[in-house]
């Protein structure tokens, strides 16, 4: 499985997102089931000017308050590095392990490249 290291992040990105994973363990504890780079950023592509940094946050609570508190993370972790603005390139995609099981189930092509991509970040499970 690919590392953080080999993915093609600025280092503001790198140390945003590292954070970002370190905020939704302390807030979610047991709730957070795992976080995942994907797409070109973890294949280690250089990004274009428009590219985004996409992250697949597995959560027990994918309602609209859980997921106001994985903008919360994403939030306090770019306040406290200083970097609000480059949190708004990133694409944080929030779902359950149900929805994902039931994805993988059909085969879903997102969730196939999903999962040949990913990095997971800080120390999340690995569903």
């Amino acid at each position: 499985m690919p590392r953080l290291l080999e993915a093609s992040l600025s280092r503001d990105e790198r140390a945003l997102l590292e954070r970002f994973a370190r905020e939704l363990r302390a807030r979610l504890g047991g709730a957070l089931h795992d976080t995942w780079l994907f797409g070109s950023r973890a294949r280690g592509e250089q990004p274009q000017a428009d590219s985004d940094v996409d992250v697949l946050v597995l959560v027990d609570d994918d309602s609209p308050p859980g997921q106001g508190r994985v903008y919360a993370a994403l939030d306090a972790a770019a306040r406290e590095l200083d970097l609000e603005g480059l949190a708004l390139t990133f694409s944080v995609h929030i779902q359950t392990p149900a929805w994902l099981a039931q994805r993988r189930e059909i085969r879903s092509f997102f969730i196939a490249e999903v999962d040949r991509d990913r990095i997971a970040v800080g120390d999340s499970g690995g569903s």
